[in-house]
């Protein structure tokens, strides 16, 4: 047998990354982040003997690390970040940007950034395709100095000595922690053995090697730059400052998302040109407590032939402080600013920004002037909630854009009802009191990721969020329920609407996520069924709630599955542990059968932890296109590569609209179930689904009853029942299937898909 992972060729909005190694510390197992979902190849020998030959691996949409310092940071595939913060503590940080590199920093961590503590270790991209949940270090140290154990205690430990060492008005000056010298990521070898250390920077190919070579055989960075950081009070700021540096004729000439200003001075060498720096650093007062975060930018030329060229970035211009207000008082929860800077050819040159929850206030220099060399991009987040005295809870989420080219001399964002859409959120838990954060990720049309604070709550539980945000602004939901995580699709704001949203509404069961309603046309989307020529793909997402919020793959709480794929009397392929794949079948039409079974074992659920489904339909020869042309299907070969010739399988999926209670219950007696019947996003001209059957057990499986069955219209069935007094306390399970006039069908069963409520006593 042999195997074949799914190549990709390039495709709009991909995002793509491959592997890469940690710039210090250990060389870790490479992880992938797949931008979509990312079954393994399947492929036959010959044309006509369908013989699975490799097995299908679904890759990895998001992963999740705990930074040294004890935050959580979830990445995204295309980057978008998610910060919880450590127990007990605020998530103020910066960002990095630099190519497919991530970097989250707090601001504790900045003092110390370079010199005692290795950026490696907030490089979130590099550890999560190393593929650890936490952050492996090694600590040098002089003395018998020690370091607390990597995580909050590490984070609180580091807090407490740049508090003490502001109020000195010196932080980051002396030692870590009576003694430490150095803190890099490690990772032990199979014999305990540190693995060496890789060296900083490699290309990424041969290609942008010989490239970058070409261009330095023609550009002289030998033109000395001096940059000085000056505090709020005139004098360079002390301790160890990160800026970001670049050229923005051609960033690929010269740029450094981290540079280290020494006591308020760092120099370097750089080719003639024009270039713009950035730096955001916390202030402190005399007691060492935060005094608000500062943002000064500078932009400048370094003549050829220059023998020294001085910039300064002044805190003090940093004059405008961030500020919001809303139709409803709400109190500040988050803020993240972020600022793009492009070069002349549209690449990115500086790509960063600030967050904070604290509160503190955030103040940014305003520009004199718009830039004339590439452009400037600036934009603020705010997540605000309603006063602790609401009679029901509610939030803002705001994305608003500054004026292409410039930040804005006022950055007071006075927002009105107008711009925002109501949103009438449930939050579901069939666990009393289960912990779950919810974070929304906000997008300008010229934003590829996003950044958010997650913010704890108990469920379940019910709020209105008011969603905004400048002009052709979109968002995605993610919510994270004990350790699962669920996302939902991104979806542009339609401002004035109101709208109520189903979280973890159950029953949850595998399915096929859909593009959101009026998403962007130019946005890629992997196609799980469709057949493209004779390669036919299935790839499952393996948890969805009812609204269709979809969990990522990692970590996973899926005990066992099975997965087999038959055509007639011969099973094409079956395995253990995966959810879909592609497989090379003949061209002839025939019918197929899918069947996929499913148990989760996961103490912060109870309910609809094991299903069983089973999809028929009837497949040949794709040469035509179905599918809209922002779409990429997987070919015989095993690669995306666009949709041409690619169309949709006829697979039917149920839609449920279960009569439960936030809780996951619902009371003896009469009650029904509205279930919807579609198909699979890009089906042209589907069959109308004419049949449908229900059945409810209260016994775990063993005895069924047919619920009666009514048809509401467009594929909608409603199924009445009557729940016997009997049940009170258990849980119920599901039987649903459905078919269409072409003969294509679902059958799914979900046990203990709600639970009978207990009476009242």
């Amino acid at each position: 047998m042999r195997y074949r992972r799914i190549r990709r060729t390039a495709a709009r909005g991909a995002g793509a990354r491959g592997a890469r190694a940690i710039a210090a510390g250990c060389v870790l197992a490479a992880l992938g982040l797949a931008a979509g979902p990312a079954p393994g190849a399947l492929a036959a020998p010959t044309e006509r003997t369908p013989t699975a030959v490799a097995s299908p691996a679904t890759e990895a949409t998001a992963h999740t690390v705990t930074l040294v310092t004890g935050e959580r940071v979830t990445l995204g595939a295309d980057g978008s970040v998610v910060v919880a913060p450590r127990p007990g503590a605020e998530a103020d940080y910066v960002t990095r940007r630099l190519d497919n590199d991530v970097f989250v920093i707090p601001l504790t961590a900045l003092p110390y950034l370079g010199r005692t503590l290795d950026p490696a270790l907030f490089n979130v991209s590099a550890l999560a395709e190393a593929g650890v949940t936490t952050t492996p270090v090694r600590v040098e140290a002089t003395g018998g100095a020690t370091a607390p154990r990597s995580g909050p205690a590490f984070g609180a430990a580091l807090a407490r000595q740049v508090g003490a060492e502001a109020a000195e008005g010196s932080a980051g000056d002396g030692p870590l922690f009576g003694g430490v010298t150095s803190v890099v990521p490690a990772v032990a070898t199979a014999d305990g053995r540190a693995a060496p250390r890789p060296p900083a920077r490699a290309a990424d190919t041969r290609a942008d090697q010989t490239r970058a070579e070409t261009r330095a055989a023609h550009t002289r960075a030998d033109h000395p730059v001096k940059v000085t950081v000056l505090g709020t009070d005139g004098k360079p700021l002390p301790g160890t400052t990160p800026f970001a540096l670049a050229n923005v004729d051609d960033a690929t000439l010269y740029r450094e998302p981290s540079l280290q200003a020494v006591d308020g001075e760092a120099k370097a060498e750089v080719p003639a040109g024009r270039y713009s720096a950035m730096v955001s650093a916390p202030t402190f007062d005399g007691a060492g407590e935060s005094a608000g975060i500062r943002m000064a930018t500078a932009e400048f030329t370094v003549p050829d032939g220059a023998t020294g060229t001085d910039v300064v970035l002044d805190l003090r211009k940093a004059t405008e402080r961030v500020t919001f207000s809303t139709p409803r008082p709400a109190e500040e929860h988050q803020l993240i600013l972020h600022y793009l800077r492009d070069d002349t050819k549209g690449e990115v040159a500086v790509n960063g920004g600030v967050g904070v929850s604290s509160g503190a206030p955030v103040y940014v220099q305003p520009s004199n002037r718009p830039v004339t060399t590439g452009d400037l991009r600036f934009n603020v987040y705010t997540h605000r909630k309603a006063p602790a005295d609401a009679a029901t809870p509610y939030s803002y989420d705001l994305k608003l854009g500054n004026p292409a080219g410039v930040i804005a001399k006022n950055q007071h964002y006075k927002v009105t009802g107008g711009q925002l859409t109501t949103v009438r959120t449930n939050y579901h838990s069939d666990t009393p009191g289960r912990a779950q954060e919810i974070a929304r990720l906000m997008y300008l049309p010229y934003e590829s990721s996003g950044e958010a604070l997650s913010e704890p709550f108990k469920t379940p539980a019910q709020r209105v969020e008011y969603v905004g945000g400048s002009s052709g602004a979109s968002y995605q939901g993610w919510l994270k329920a004990g350790e699962r995580r669920f996302v939902s699709e991104k979806q542009t704001l339609r401002p004035g609407r109101t709208t109520t949203v189903d979280w973890l509404r159950g029953p949850l069961a595998p399915g096929f996520t859909e593009p959101a309603p009026g998403a962007a046309a130019d946005e890629t989307w992997y196609c799980a069924a469709c057949r493209k020529g004779d390669a036919l793909t299935f790839s499952l997402t393996t948890v969805m709630d009812s609204a269709g919020h979809h969990v990522l793959a990692f970590p996973s709480d899926i005990t066992s599955s099975h997965f087999a794929v038959v055509s007639g009397d011969t099973t094409l392929y079956e395995g253990d542990g995966v959810s879909g794949g592609v497989l090379t079948v003949p061209p002839r039409k025939a019918p197929y059968r899918v069947v996929y079974d499913q148990t989760r074992t996961n103490g912060e659920f109870h309910q609809s932890l094991t299903t069983h489904t089973e999809w028929t339909f009837s497949s040949g020869h794709s040469g035509a296109q179905t599918v809209p042309d922002n779409w990429t299907c997987v070919s015989e070969a095993g690669e995306y590569d666009g949709p041409a010739e690619c169309s949709a399988l006829p697979v039917v999926v149920p839609h449920y609209r279960l009569d439960a209670a936030l809780d996951g219950t619902s009371p003896a007696g009469d009650d029904h179930l509205v279930v919807g019947f579609g198909h699979v996003p890009g089906v042209a001209a589907a069959p109308a689904v004419t049949k449908a059957r229900v059945e409810v057990s209260f016994d775990g499986g063993e005895r069924w009853t047919a619920a009666a069955i009514t048809a509401l219209g467009k594929g909608r069935f409603r199924a009445d029942w009557t729940t016997p007094d009997t049940a009170a306390g258990r849980d119920a399970s599901l039987r649903v299937s459905g078919t269409d006039a072409d003969g294509n069908s679902v059958a799914q069963t979900v046990k203990s898909a709600f639970t009978v409520a207990a009476p009242r006593g």
